[in-house]
Formats: structure tokens, C-alpha cells, sequence
């Protein structure tokens, strides 16, 4: 490392102004490699500064969520890192990303700074001629970054340095999860897993940091994951979505508000999630809250109308499973009324025990049960049948073999023309947040017996209208 004696005296005031300032150093950093100025917005200084407390050891376990192409990547992987072994050569980060691609890219990007003039001349870090790949590469003193896939092997590296008292490097997630792969439960579950089982063990040091950078992408990705406790740890989260309360763009030199509005109105499911950080837009996505009528039950007659109760069952009551769902629904006219639909988790015995004592606690009296045949719902129809007299069975439709999102788009415009209504209760809001979320949420089951009970009540069966 060059001694500060044999820098000019511009040289040593840029070292310092470098070394006490982020983003300096990456305004300095871009600029000399680029040739362009990198223009600071105003989350960009927020972003710095979280990520200063990293280093100042304020932050242990860090998540930023931005909207994508907001510069996240060049600030807080290959800058910070930069800025980092500037401060500290002896740093070791591993820096992950859904692609070996992408995580090679701004590894060899991240090696790029280090190696210019302009980083040499001030910090005359040397390289190991036998350590320069893109996965991995080391300086003379140690330091240096592994790259690789979220779910690729990591071996025979660990981020940090074991009882360093100052910061000595950092895991970096960014961009975890490939867009396409949101919606697979296997996908997302398969990178919060390995967060859990490989990627947090892989630091020297238990103050070493974990920061995870990303866009929202579903309820259960791993942002939503790791705030939701999935890991046992406490994160501090800087939440930048593209639009504030007042509608003020984040940066409006990237999106002005017409332009934004261009793409919340061309996706709201995608809008939602990756610009805003909410995974799910707060009108609702392939059915908008609003279009659900809700009203009293002094509003309808209730004694006069042949209801059915509809369930969704599940075999556990673990909460990391899907609940089971019952829904009490009925025609009216040509409406579908729901009287209420509530989830319980509740092992198989429990569930029986508590379908009678439902059914008697409805108030109305219900004509039919009907359990959708997947899951435990063939057992349940099959112990009710033998320990009780209700009447069940099991439901024959053509959505029981249909994908979600085609049963919700087939049921769409019932919905959004006003004839499903929602009898008023405690368990509205429940329900219409697992409609807004739908089918970026954790659990669908209202949504399956929705459908379920519009097609049977309003859908007509002769042919006239094609379900798909």
C-alpha cells in the first residue's frame, strides 16, 4: 500500500475526502473510469449512509429494497466495496446475485476500480497474480471478493476476519431472486433456505455484516422473508419505493410521476412489488378490493337462501403451511353473497371437531358442505361421512383443475361488475388483504373458494359463457 507521503498534497486531500465520504469516493471512482459525472439523487445519500453504518459496525444485518435500475448495484456492491479495501485492504466480502453471471459482472467490475490509475495512485493496492479470476480474487493483504450465484457453491471462503475489531468485509446479496422465478414456491423457497442453511454461516466473524439489496418481488421472497423472522434476526430495513405519500418520484431525472404511472398502469402486480416495495397493489391486482360490495346482514335475507359451506383443507396446523379455509356462500339473486370465509390451522382431528360446531355457529341454515379434493380434503370427506351425519361431499368443477390465476381471471368480471358481496364482519379485512396480494401472497385459499362459489352460482353451465 502506497505511503501517504509519497501522494501530492492533492492526492492526500482526495484520500481523505475519499476515505470519510462514500459517496465521494464513488463520485471520484466513477468519474475517472467513466469519464462522466455520477449524478448524487437523493437516495443515493440515504443509501450511503446506511450503508456507513455498516462499516461503522451500527448495522449487522442490513436490507435495502429499491426499484430496479435505481443504481443500487454501483453504489452498494461495486463502490462500497471499492471504498471499503480503500479503507481497510484486509476486507473479504462474498457478493451473491440470482446469476453466476451477474455476480461474476460486477465482481470483475468491483476489480476493474481497484486496478485503475486512478485507485492506484492513492491506494496502490497490488493484486495476487495467482488469485485475479472474477470469482475470486485477493490482494497482498488478504483481502478481496468471492463471487457466485445465491445458489451456487460456496467453499474454502468466509466473508470478514475472525475478532477484527473494525469492519473487515461483508456477505452482500443483491438481487437474489430472478424476477421470472417470483412466483415459484419451490424458487423462493429454495434461496430463503439456503440463506438459512449456507449462506449466513459463511462469515469469520459473528459481527461480520449481511447486506441484501433487491426489489420486492413477492410476500414470501427473501426481503419478506428475513423481515418476517425467518432467520431468528433482527434487520434494519431502508425501504425506497419509486413514489413517496405525496406522490413525489424518487427520482424523477430516472421516472417522472406520468412515467410511473405509465407502468403501474401496464402492471400493477409488478408496479407494486418491484417500484413501490409492497408486493401487492393496495387496490388489488387481478381483483381489485373496491369491486367487493359489503353489506349488513339487516341488507339481505339470510333465512331465505340455500347456503353452502366451502373448504380448502390442509393436513397440519404449522403455520409455514397453508391454513384450511371455509367459506359460507350462497346465490342471491344473481349475486354471490358470502356470509363469511375465516382460515384456521388445525390438525386433521381438530378440523373435524370444529366443521359442526361452525356450521351451528353460522346462524343460517347450510344445505351442502363441499372440500375441494386436494390435499387432506379426500380424508376429510370420507371421516365426516363416517362420524357424522352433515351432509358433504366433495366438489366437481373444472377449476379444481385449472391453474389460480386462470380460475381468478375466469371470475373476474362477476366480481368487478358488483355481484359477489360481502356479508359485513370482523373477518373482511382478513380477506380482502389476501385478495390484494393474490398471487403474489403466502396463502390463497379464499381466493380458491371464491372461485369455487362463483362458478358455481353465477358461471353459467350451459355453455353460453366459456370459462377460459
Amino acid at each position: 500500500m502506497m505511503h501517504s507521503n509519497n501522494l501530492t498534497n492533492e492526492q492526500k486531500v482526495i484520500k481523505v475526502l475519499c476515505e470519510n465520504d462514500l459517496l465521494f469516493f464513488t463520485r471520484y471512482i466513477y468519474k475517472e473510469n467513466h469519464r462522466r459525472n455520477f449524478i448524487v439523487a437523493p437516495h443515493f445519500v440515504l443509501i450511503a449512509e446506511f450503508l456507513t453504518k455498516v462499516y461503522n459496525g451500527e448495522i449487522k444485518r442490513g436490507i435495502i429494497n429499491i426499484p430496479p435500475r435505481y443504481g443500487k448495484t454501483e453504489l452498494a456492491v461495486k463502490c462500497f466495496i471499492s471504498w471499503c479495501l480503500a479503507k481497510n485492504p484486509a476486507s473479504k466480502f462474498i457478493h451473491l446475485s440470482y446469476s453466476d453471471d451477474l455476480a461474476l459482472d460486477n465482481s470483475s467490475q468491483t476489480k476493474e476500480y481497484i486496478e485503475s490509475d486512478s485507485f492506484q495512485a492513492i491506494w496502490g493496492m497490488s493484486l495476487k497474480k495467482d488469485a485475479q479470476g472474477k470469482k475470486k480474487w485477493f490482494n497482498e493483504h488478504g483481502g478481496g471478493v468471492y463471487a457466485t450465484a445465491s445458489g451456487g457453491a460456496i467453499t474454502g471462503f468466509g466473508a470478514g476476519v475472525a475478532e477484527s475489531k473494525t469492519f473487515a468485509g461483508a456477505i452482500i446479496i443483491d438481487d437474489p431472486l430472478k424476477p421470472d422465478d417470483a412466483a415459484s414456491d419451490v424458487k423462493r423457497g429454495s434461496v430463503n433456505d439456503r440463506y438459512n442453511s449456507t449462506i449466513r454461516s459463511r462469515v469469520n466473524d459473528r459481527d461480520t455484516p449481511v447486506i441484501v439489496i433487491m426489489q420486492r418481488l413477492h410476500e414470501e421472497d427473501l426481503s419478506g422473508f428475513l423481515l418476517n423472522g425467518g432467520s431468528g434476526e433482527d434487520w434494519d430495513h431502508l425501504c425506497l419505493p419509486a413514489l413517496d405519500e405525496e406522490n413525489n418520484p424518487l427520482w424523477e431525472d430516472k421516472h417522472n410521476f406520468a412515467e410511473l404511472e405509465q407502468i403501474r398502469q401496464a402492471n400493477r402486480y409488478n408496479f407494486a412489488g418491484q417500484y413501490m416495495q409492497i408486493p401487492s397493489p393496495a387496490e388489488g391486482g387481478e381483483w381489485r378490493k373496491d369491486w367487493f360490495q359489503i353489506m349488513d346482514k339487516s341488507e339481505i335475507p339470510l333465512g331465505s337462501l340455500k347456503w353452502e359451506l366451502l373448504i380448502d383443507g390442509a393436513y397440519t396446523k404449522d403455520t409455514k403451511n397453508d391454513p384450511s379455509g371455509f367459506q359460507i356462500g350462497a346465490k342471491w339473486d344473481n349475486n354471490y353473497v358470502i356470509l363469511s370465509s375465516i382460515d384456521k390451522y388445525l390438525e386433521m382431528p381438530e378440523l373435524i371437531k370444529f366443521l359442526p360446531f361452525h356450521i351451528l355457529n353460522s346462524g343460517v341454515d347450510i344445505s351442502m358442505s363441499l372440500v375441494e379434493p386436494k390435499a387432506s380434503g379426500k380424508s376429510i370427506v370420507q371421516i365426516i361421512r363416517q362420524q357424522t351425519a352433515l351432509n358433504i361431499s366433495e366438489i366437481k368443477s373444472p377449476f379444481v383443475n385449472a391453474s389460480k390465476i386462470e380460475n381468478a381471471r375466469a371470475c373476474s368480471h362477476y366480481i368487478e361488475g358488483g355481484r359477489v358481496i360481502l356479508v359485513k364482519g370482523a373477518w373482511n379485512e382478513h380477506f380482502l388483504h389476501q385478495i390484494a396480494i393474490f398471487p403474489n401472497g403466502k396463502h390463497d385459499e379464499h381466493i380458491d373458494l371464491t372461485c369455487y362459489g362463483i362458478e358455481r352460482n353465477l358461471i353459467d353451465k350451459t355453455g353460453t359463457y366459456n370459462i377460459y
